[in-house]
């Protein structure tokens, strides 16, 4: 049973206005003046107008809140009775009042500054909601650091080291959650999903859970989980495993897995990587990215190496965080729940095992001057003017999203070529034992396009214009009348071209030197592109493990701060067990300065130059940044030195110096 007010409704009231009908609403709450102003708008007479209404039988109709309500076919008349009349001082009042406003509604345009004002509250509102959402994260992380320091502080012994954690012992972190994971998934906005894309996004505005789905839609969005049969929900499982196994670490910890996993998905799309790699290679990036720093303790190989930790140990001092990233990592795939590579050929998850490791590996430091100095070398042997070197890139690869055929190899960018006697060039990857990568060139001379069974193109050209695959998957002529092997008698089953070549009498002379030539130019290619293509992936890694200079200041900046603070962590116990002391880590030698000038000048920027030349669209979106934070933090250097030098002349023993030396010029100007 309804209340009189909830059940009130506005009065409607129906006028004939000279044969038309016109309804007036107005609520309880106007008295009579407000209904007589609104009849007579309604009317069109001024205002100041009484009027009086009449029923269809001239009754007449008293103007307040309780009046009759009427209905379309009972309209009241209207009649104007007098026009009130204005003293001359109202009216000279009312018109100042009515130009005046009409002034500032032109001057000022009231309506859109109350909009404008508006807006900028709403923008300022936001800015003061992120800017909060990093204090909070900034308040965090000291409040874990101070945790942490006390924790070291109370610990008096080496035994205790966190970094003599072992992995084998803790298996309450490997334990997968067999449920579908607890972590809500985000619905990404398009703003959200496009500047995920980019090297400017800023990875201090998500939570844990926000960063858990961001990485969940990377794998989708680069087709990953489509094109390698991944289970949706087993991708949930391992992401968050993957999570809970990275330590609280002032600079090592899972957002810092986020940051590295976000730029080298900004640079798959900035680079066309997925034009250039096979999506084996792009799995290989982005599982390697997510897992390179997993079970950090906070303290690197160097002291591992000194303190003789059970990892240094364990590896013999090779890379001992890097081999525990790599174990740790395939651990956790080692379990069903989480094995999202489960959908994968055995030959091919060794070729992902293979890869993850080898770009793990590569992101220790120690390694930083071999790694590039063996990629500039394939750098000088590569031609950027030639076409074919720039446009060359693997095409095969081990397991694909379509059928396999028998070898259970899948070639994934085959594409029609031009008609005419055209060389096509194609890869094979395999990773020895030494991790070195061997290509096998399959060339297709042909008019018409068809697939064999391996899954490589032919030919359907009458004999003797035909190559097929010879025994070792190396292209050969067929058996035919007065024809022979265009790689030698019998095929070269090395997978290069043998020295006696020759030309098939079936072809004319003209025609059979084009080809030989082509082959061999081809040939010299095929050596020089995958080896390039090899150490190209393992520099990405290495520049998205270290990138963070080339985002945003307002990004980056922060980041110093937690290295820093890891760094003196491990300074600090240095010397309370007596261990050597990097410079670059004391608290009382380094500054942020003096830490990041030296290393974005020799470290990254030459490394993303490098990078730069093979992919341009780098050198605006990040190296352009790397420039102009090497220049701010030069500056501030010289800001540090000044006030340095000025801190120091204000000491006693330098005011001291400066009076001796007065006093010494002094008495030799007496003497004289």
């Amino acid at each position: 049973m309804g209340t009189g007010s909830s059940s009130y409704r506005p009065k409607a009231i129906y006028l004939d206005i000279d044969g038309r009908i016109q309804k007036v609403v107005f609520s309880k709450y106007c008295n009579s003046s407000d209904i007589m102003d609104l009849f007579c708008i309604a009317t069109g007479l001024p205002r100041n107008t009484t009027i009086s209404l009449l029923t269809t039988d001239d009754a007449m109709v008293s103007i307040d809140p309780t009046m009759p309500a009427n209905s379309e076919r009972t309209p009241y008349k209207v009649r104007p009775v007098a026009i009130k009349q204005l003293s001359e001082k109202e009216e000279l009042i009312q018109s100042v009042l009515t130009q005046v406003a009409e002034q500032f509604s032109r001057a000022f345009k009231i309506n859109e500054l109350k909009a404008e004002v508006a807006h900028h509250l709403a923008v300022l509102e936001k800015r003061v909601e992120l800017e909060g959402l990093k204090v909070v994260e900034v308040e965090k992380c000291k409040s874990d650091i101070k945790k942490m320091r006390d924790e070291l502080a109370a610990r008096s012994n080496r035994t205790s080291c966190p970094c003599k954690y072992s992995f084998l012992d803790n298996s309450k972190k490997l334990t997968s959650r067999r449920d579908v994971p607890a972590y809500p998934k985000y619905l990404l906005s398009p703003e959200t999903v496009d500047a995920l894309r980019k090297p400017t996004f800023d990875v201090w505005l998500w939570e844990p859970n926000e960063m858990l789905s961001c990485l969940e839609h990377m794998y989708h969005d680069l087709g990953l989980v489509r094109d390698f049969g991944i289970n949706p929900i087993t991708l949930k499982r391992w992401l968050l495993c993957v999570h809970d196994n990275y330590r609280n670490n002032p600079f090592h910890n899972f957002r810092h897995c986020f940051c590295v996993t976000q730029m080298m998905y900004s640079m798959t799309w900035l680079c066309g990587l997925q034009e250039k790699f096979s999506q084996m290679d792009i799995l290989i990036l982005m599982t390697a990215a997510i897992c390179h720093d997993l079970d950090h303790p906070g303290y690197n190989n160097t002291y591992q190496i000194n303190a003789r930790t059970e990892l240094a140990i364990r590896y013999n001092d090779i890379s001992p965080l890097e081999n525990h990233h790599c174990a740790v990592a395939f651990q956790i795939l080692s379990q069903p729940e989480c094995n999202i590579f489960s959908s994968v050929p055995a030959e091919g998850f060794k070729q992902i095992r293979q890869g993850v490791i080898t770009l793990i590996l590569a992101t220790d430091m120690a390694r930083h001057a071999e790694i590039m100095d063996s990629f500039k070398e394939k750098m000088e042997n590569f031609d950027y003017s030639n076409e074919e070197h720039m446009t060359l890139h693997t095409s095969s690869v081990l397991w694909g999203p379509s059928t396999l055929h028998p070898l259970g190899f899948f070639s994934s960018s085959v594409k029609p070529l031009p008609p005419g006697n055209t060389v096509c060039l194609h890869f094979l990857h395999i990773l020895d034992i030494k991790k070195t990568l061997l290509s096998f060139a399959v060339y297709s001379l042909y008019d018409k396009t068809s697939v064999c069974s391996r899954g490589f193109p032919t030919t359907e050209a009458p004999p003797g214009k035909i190559l097929t695959l010879g025994g070792a998957g190396i292209p050969r002529l067929p058996p035919a009348a007065g024809s022979m092997s265009l790689w030698g008698a019998g095929g070269n089953n090395a997978g290069f071209p043998s020295a006696s070549i020759t030309r098939p009498p079936s072809l004319p002379a003209s025609d059979g030197e084009s080809r030989r030539t082509a082959l061999w130019d081809v040939s010299r290619v095929a050596q020089l592109i995958p080896d390039l293509f090899f150490q190209l992936k393992m520099i990405l890694i290495k520049c998205c493990d270290i990138s963070n200079e080339v985002r945003p200041m307002e990004v980056a900046e922060p980041w110093v701060d937690c290295l820093l603070e890891e760094y003196f962590m491990q300074s600090d116990r240095e010397k309370s067990e007596g261990l050597p002391v990097a410079p670059f880590m004391d608290r009382d030698k380094v500054t942020k300065a003096t830490a990041q000038t030296g290393f974005i000048s020799f470290v990254l920027i030459p490394m993303f130059e490098t990078v730069t030349k093979l992919f341009p669209a780098v050198g605006e979106l990040m190296l352009q940044p790397l420039w102009e934070s090497r220049d701010r933090y030069e500056e501030l250097k010289q800001m540090d030195a000044m006030k340095e030098q000025k801190a120091e002349s204000l000491t006693p023993e330098s005011t001291a110096s400066r009076e001796k030396s007065r006093d010494g010029g002094k008495r030799e100007a007496d003497h004289a």
